[in-house]
């Protein structure tokens, strides 16, 4: 008994130390210097796993960055919504929303949009945690509700068209006479970079987005 229980604890002990060891990796990619992760070059996007690929986007440091297999591996300036760092709420509120999302659609804009730029790649806002939000507060109905739950076992656009809002995105378009946070809800990057993510990102792709 006492021998088995010995090797019961060696176990546990090697499983405490494999974990930490894990995190440690993990934590020694993350704190890359920022400019590292700027200037890094993204593996060609015919070689790369996109099912392991997330887009994480920090609005309160203004970055978006590419995450393979949960190691990031480039970063890129980007711009929200032009009525406060707050989450979305309602339509009309021009704020980004905070959550988890996927990409459910994605073109080129030829020519470009004088705000979208070349490239828009939609996101699914509401997601659930927005319907049920909108359930409750009375915004939406049950039939909504549905809907929004049903695109995403689907990995689709969920309904635009509420009062929760929609028609959010990751786009170009960026200039300088802009300014600083000039979407009205959506992410916004230069041209260069929204073009350069462009080819990597799928429908289904993962976009997480945290304040």
């Amino acid at each position: 008994m006492k021998k088995d229980k010995r090797k019961k604890d060696k176990r546990k002990i090697i499983f405490l130390f494999t974990v930490i060891l894990l995190i440690t990796l993990f934590l020694s990619q993350a704190s890359l210097p920022r400019q590292e992760l700027i200037a890094a070059t993204i593996p060609a996007s015919k070689t790369l796993n996109k099912n392991k690929l997330t887009i994480f986007v920090d609005k309160s440091e203004q970055l978006l960055t590419i995450m393979l297999d949960g190691q990031p591996i480039k970063t890129y300036h980007a711009e929200f919504g032009d009525s406060g760092m707050g989450d979305k709420k309602i339509s009309g509120d021009h704020k980004t929303p905070e959550g988890t999302f996927y990409v459910c659609e994605k073109s080129v804009l030829s020519p470009a949009d004088e705000y979208l730029g070349s490239r828009w790649m939609r996101l699914s806002y509401p997601n659930i945690e927005d319907g049920r939000r909108g359930l409750k507060t009375g915004l939406i109905d049950k039939v909504t509700y549905n809907k929004i739950v049903t695109a995403f076992n689907q990995k689709k656009a969920p309904p635009q068209h509420t009062a929760l809002g929609g028609g959010v995105g990751i786009h170009g378009g960026s200039v300088p006479e802009f300014g600083s946070n000039w979407t009205w809800g959506c992410v916004g990057l230069s041209n260069k970079d929204a073009e350069e993510i462009y080819d990597y990102v799928s429908i289904g792709t993962p976009v997480i987005i945290q304040r």
